[in-house]
Order: C-alpha cells, then structure tokens, then sequence
C-alpha cells in the first residue's frame, strides 16, 4: 500500500487544528487497511497449516493402515488423536489469533518498527488523538500529525508482512492437497477404501499382492476344547508371486475378547512359529499349516505372508461336552419272572442275554448334535445306530428315542451278543467329546445247570435190588426247571426217573447224605452180568433258544453182580483195610519200643536223645491217628454198601459197626489224639509208655476182632469154592449125558 500526502505550507491556529483532524483520519486509515491485510494474513497462514497437516495426517494414516491394518480401535484412536491436534492447530492458529485485540496504537507501533523514519511520530499521533482534547496542545498535536503524515507515502506492506513465506506456505498446501486430489483421480479405490476403514471406520482389508484365507475361523473365531491339538491352516494365492514364508504369531488372550487387555496387566508377548507348506500348489493355492499343541488357553492369532496380513483372529477354548450321567436299564425276558433293573455304569456292563435294554446319556452342556451306535462284537464291522440328534432335527433309529436338550436315548429290542455302545456329543459351540463315550453290553448267556452228585455207599457193583443213594447239590443261574435220573442198561433201554425233591424255580436244590435222592433197581428187573450206566440230568427254563439248557452230572458205570460176588468184593476190600491197619500199628509198636529202650550215651553210640524218641513217639501216633480214622470212615462205608444191595444183616451191622469201625472211631478221635499231646508236652517216660502201651492194646483187640472175621471169611469162601466145583461138576455131567445122547441117536 502507497500513502501520498501533499506538502502544506504552515497553517493558522484553525487552519491547524483542521489539518491535524484529518491527518489523523488519514493515518487511522492507513492502520484499518493494515489490520484488515493482518486479517488476511491470519487466514491464509492458518489454514494452510491445517491443510499441511490434513494432509500429513492422509498420508501418514494411509501408509500405517496398509502396512499394519491397526483393528478398529486404534484406527479410533488415530482419528480422535488427530482431531485433537487439529483442534489445538486451528486453536492457536486461528482462532487465537484473530481474537488477539490490533488496536491502533498496537499497528501504530508494528508500522514503525517496519518503518524507522516515523521516530514514533505515528504512535506518538495515535495516543494524543485517543485523548481527551483539553489534555492535548493542539499545536504539538499537529505537527506531530503532519511529521507522521508526511511519511505516509513510505509505508510498505511487504516491511511488516512476509509475503514470500506466505505464499510458499500455500503454495505447499495446495500442493499437499493436490496429491490428494490426484490420488483420488488415479486411485478412487484406495481414496474410498481409506475412507470407509478411516473415517468411517469400516473392516474392509486393503488389497494385496498375495492374499491369505484361513480355514476353520468363522468370523476370525475359531472354538476348540481344552487341551487339544489346534492344526492351523491358510491357503495363500498371488496375482505374481506366491510368498515362500508364512509365519504365525500368536500370544495369549484376555478372556474378555480381541482388543481388550488382560485384568492382570498388558498382554503377552507375541510368539512366532513358521508354517509349513502342505502339498503343492492347487486351485486355492498354497497351503501353509501349523500345530499349535495341546492348547489351554485362549489365543490371539495373526498371520503375515508377504504383504498379505490377517488380524483380529482368535483361538477360543472351551470346555469340551463330557459325559455327567449314565442310566442303563435292562428288562430280562419274561421267562426269568423279574421287571426292569438298572446295572450301574462300568467299563463292562453284563445284562441277561435276550433282555431290553434303554441306555440313556446326560451331557454336561448343551448338545446341537449326538450319536448313539452300536458296534458287533467279534470283530465285526457291523454298526447298528440306536439313536441320532441334530439341532435341525432329530430321528431314532432301531427303537431309539431321540434327544433332546442335553440327552440322548437309544434303545436295544433283545441283547443277543455282546455289543460296544459309542457315543459321541456335539455341543452348541460345535465341539466334540473328546474320547467317544464307549463301554461293552455283556449279553450275559443263561448257563446250563450245574450238577455236582455223587454215589454214597456204591462202588463199581450193584446187585439187582440195590439202592442207589445220590447226594450232592443242583444249582442254575436263574432257576431250575427239573431235574431226573438216566438208567441205561447195556443193548437195553433207558429209564427216565424225575426226581421229587428239584421243584421248578428253586436255584439251588442241596441233597444231602440224611435226605438223599434213592434209585431203586428193583423195579427194573436187571439180571446179572448186565452193565449198568446212570447219570443225573438238569434243566433250567430258558427259552430263547427253542429248548431249555441242559447239564449233566458225570455218568457212573455199575456192573450188575450177585449178592456172593458183591460180598466177596467187599470182604475182600476188608482184607486190604486190615492190612493197613497191621501198619499202623506195627508203625506206633516201632516208635513205642524205641522210646522206651534203655538210655545210652548217645556219643558213643550214635543214638538219638530221648527228646527226639519222645517226638517220633508223637508223629507216629498223629500218623496213626490220620490213618485210623480213614480206615472207621472205610468200614462205615462197607456197611453202607452192605445196605444199598439189600444184604445187610444183624450180625453184619454189629460186626461191622460196633466191633470195628466205632473203636476205630473212638481210638482215632479219643486215644491217639491224647497220646500225641501227652509225647509232645514232655510227659515223663514211664508213664508215657504206660498209656502207649494202653492205645496198643485197644488197638490190638480191634485187630484181633478184624483177624477173627478173616479166618470167618476163608471158611466161608473155602465153601463157596467147594459149591462151585459141586457145580461145575455138575454142568459138565449134564454136557457129558447130552453128548451120549446125541452119539446114541447117531448111531446107524
């Protein structure tokens, strides 16, 4: 700006006072026209830094978010960080300036700083004018104003305004800003991208070389279950250039979701892992794939390939659905007469085979999918599905009910084998039981009876009246049907006797010697020389398999013999007792004589001392003890035998009975057994030997009386031996008188 003043030769008072006046107007002139170029000034600076800046913030933005693509909450932070800036920007730029009061006195003293030859003549006319007029001499006043007025025409804007720096400053910003608007010319993509994930804060990756996708994370979120093996995978595709590394970087994650920081503190380190290629390349590209193994902890995930990035993945760990409850109940078949049972849970489960069985499972969260199926045992491959269930919908199999909430029911019409039950549960969030649910259903067969009967007081010979007592026990699992007697004689027929004491139902059936099941021979009419076989036969009432199962005792081969050979088998078996009898006796006889020989010195001879008599004392008589008891027990057997065959008498019974096998009881429960206490509890010699000496005596008689019926029993059998030679003779005259009769009749 140019201010010209015309020369004015010196005036008068009034003249003066009028010039003064309007050499003030013309220098607060001068001072409006350079508040309103300061103005300017203010303006054109101020925004021009913040186009600088705007401009910055565009490029150093987009430069950050498609080298890191921060997530949504640090872009919102970048942008509320920058808002402040440009506020505090436009602040103290603007609007701090401009609210900055440019009185004329302040402009008055700016000019003359840019001006020297005003020496302050122009701040000096500015102060006297705001004045009062009765405090300022009019004269000073005017020459003051005419020396200021004077230089008016030497005022230069570009002194006090550095118009150069301003206009490179805009120039820059228009420079700054035209980038922008050529990148948005060239590139509207990237410009509307910038804005969508910038300012309005959109997901939307930016393009890339190479692009990456992960599988199995739906919405960036991937749900396994505690403690299993994660095996991640990304397929990478490029328009050029596949990238030859791949790398996972992941670090623990704060329970409250992405982008949140853990209560205790800042989050984990970061942990990087290289991923292996798997395979080759494929219409999806190339995969990469890592393991991260057993994981326990939730996950934060990143995946870097090139230029290619992925962010905001999570690895989610949840408990697995688990098994809380297991119902196993079975119905017999109606012929075991029992309801429905429940078996408590085992890796094992025997149910009756032919039962029902319902097997219901309880999962311990809620399940949008579930399995039930059954696997053949043996081996087979044979899979038979009692039950299905799906959130979609759900479907039974094979009587199965299906599931519903938290449970899954299958059904089995009739357990025929063993069966391995799997069941498997898929939970809302889409996991799996770790470890399928599996036990085995045990079809428990039904087992045929059990026959444990023997014979009491029969050998290997009957003769045609005997009894044949059976004694024993018959037991089934379940309940017996019945139970009979089988008689098979050789080349004959059988007979089938039904035994009164096994009442159907009964599980066990006891048989014992004072209440035996008899067989009577009689009625069957066996003749001598016959073979005779008899065995006991069981039946239960299981019905599955058309018939009832069956056991049967061991079966007993009976020679039919006369009474005289009966007898002499069994005198012949007294003979053999008798001799072990003579034994036992003669054992103890021994052991006696040499604990009562004389005492001798036991180191010139070599003889044992009398302690070690005493105890050989004591051991024969326990041994004869033993022994004799076996022996009472034989005789009562013989006489037993005696009985059964029907050729028990009187003298027998006594001979048998009270003359052999009660002293024999009464020396092997009595006698023997206080003679060994008394050789082992050091009793002195003498009298030791004295009551030895006693027990041999009772002893010898029973011997005795075994002797008498010995030489009874050669007598007997020398006259059994004289009427089998009487009729041998006999036989042989009659063969002798036929032959003569036929050589008579021969004869011409």
């Amino acid at each position: 700006m140019t201010l010209v003043i015309d020369p004015l030769s010196p005036p008068s008072a009034s003249e003066g006072r009028r010039s003064a006046a309007a050499d003030v107007v013309a220098l607060k002139g001068m001072l409006a026209a350079v508040r309103r170029q300061t103005r300017g000034w203010i303006w054109v600076e101020s925004l021009a830094w913040l186009c600088l800046a705007a401009v910055a913030f565009f490029w150093a933005s987009l430069a950050i978010d498609w080298c890191v693509e921060p997530p949504r909450w640090a872009r919102a932070s970048l942008l509320a960080l920058t808002a402040a800036g440009l506020s505090v920007l436009v602040y103290r730029k603007l609007l701090g300036r401009l609210s900055t009061d440019l009185g004329d006195a302040s402009l008055a003293v700016v000019v003359e700083r840019a001006h020297p030859s005003f020496r302050d003549s122009l701040s000096t006319t500015i102060e006297l004018a705001d004045q009062p007029p009765a405090d300022v001499n009019p004269d000073l006043l005017a020459r003051t104003a005419a020396e200021a007025t004077a230089h008016l025409g030497q005022v230069r804007p570009e002194r006090i305004f550095r118009r150069r720096q301003l206009a490179m400053l805009a120039f820059a910003a228009l420079a700054a800003a035209s980038t922008i608007a050529g990148l948005a010319v060239a590139r509207p993509a990237v410009a509307s991208l910038w804005v969508r994930r910038l300012p309005l804060l959109g997901d939307e990756p930016w393009p890339r070389q190479v692009r990456l996708a992960i599988d199995d994370f739906p919405g960036g979120v991937r749900k396994v279950a505690r403690g299993s093996d994660v095996d991640v995978i990304v397929h990478a595709q490029a328009a050029d250039r596949l990238p030859e590394v791949v790398d996972l970087r992941w670090r623990a994650a704060p329970s409250g979701g992405l982008g949140q920081r853990p209560a205790g503190g800042l989050r984990g380190t970061w942990h990087v892992d290289r991923m292996g290629s798997r395979g080759g390349v494929s219409a999806d590209g190339q995969a990469f794939g890592h393991v991260l193994k057993a994981v326990n902890d939730s996950l934060e995930l990143e995946i870097r390939g090139g230029d290619a990035r992925l962010r905001n993945l999570r690895i989610e760990v949840l408990e697995p659905p688990a098994l809380e409850k297991l119902l196993i109940t079975s119905t017999p078949p109606a012929y075991l007469g029992s309801g429905a049972r429940e078996s408590p849970p085992a890796r094992i489960v025997q149910i009756p085979r032919g039962s029902q069985v319902e097997i219901a499972c309880t999962s311990t969260k809620p399940l949008s999918a579930a399995t039930m199926v059954a696997v053949a045992s043996g081996g087979s491959a044979a899979e038979e599905v009692l039950a299905t269930f799906s959130a979609a919908g759900s479907s039974a199999a094979a009587g199965g009910t299906p599931a519903t909430g938290r449970g899954i029911v299958g059904r089995i019409a009739a357990l025929d084998d063993d069966r391995t039950i799997v069941v498997r549960f898929t939970d809302t969030d889409g996991l799996v039981n770790r470890e399928p649910l599996t036990f085995t259903l045990a079809a428990l067969p039904d087992e045929p009876p059990q026959v444990a009967m023997r014979l009491r007081g029969i050998s290997t010979a009957v003769t045609p009246r005997a009894r044949v007592p059976l004694v024993g026990t018959i037991s089934d699992d379940h309940g017996l049907g019945g139970a009979a007697v089988r008689l098979r004689v050789a080349d004959g027929g059988e007979t089938v006797l039904p035994m009164a004491r096994v009442r159907a139902g009964d599980p066990v059936v006891d048989l014992p010697a004072e209440a035996a099941e008899v067989v009577q021979l009689e009625p069957l009419g066996l003749s001598v020389g016959r073979k005779l076989e008899l065995a006991v036969t069981a039946t239960d009432t299981c019905t599955l398999g058309g018939e009832p199962n069956a056991g049967t005792s061991d079966a007993w081969s009976l020679d039919v013999v006369a009474p005289e050979a009966l007898v002499a088998m069994l005198e012949a078996r007294e003979i053999i007792l008798r001799r072990r009898y003579e034994s036992c006796v003669a054992d103890l006889t021994q052991a006696r004589d040499r604990f009562a020989a004389p005492v001798r010195d036991a180191a010139a001879d070599g003889s044992d001392d009398p302690a070690d008599a005493a105890a050989r004392l004591g051991d024969a008589s326990s041994r004869a003890t033993g022994e004799t008891a076996e022996l009472a027990e034989a005789f009562r057997g013989i006489r037993l035998e005696f009985d059964n065959n029907q050729l028990i008498t009187p003298e027998l019974e006594a001979r048998l009975m009270t003359q052999i096998a009660e002293p024999l009881s009464s020396l092997a429960t009595q006698d023997l057994p206080a003679l060994t206490r008394a050789s082992r509890a050091g009793m002195g010699r003498d009298e030791l030997v004295r009551r030895t000496d006693v027990v041999l005596a009772r002893m010898r008689a029973v011997l005795d009386k075994m002797m008498e019926l010995e030489s009874f029993n050669e007598v007997v059998e020398l006259l059994r031996g004289m009427i089998r030679t009487q009729e041998q003779i006999r036989a042989e005259t009659l063969e002798q008188q036929k032959r003569r009769a036929r050589e008579a009749l021969e004869r011409p």
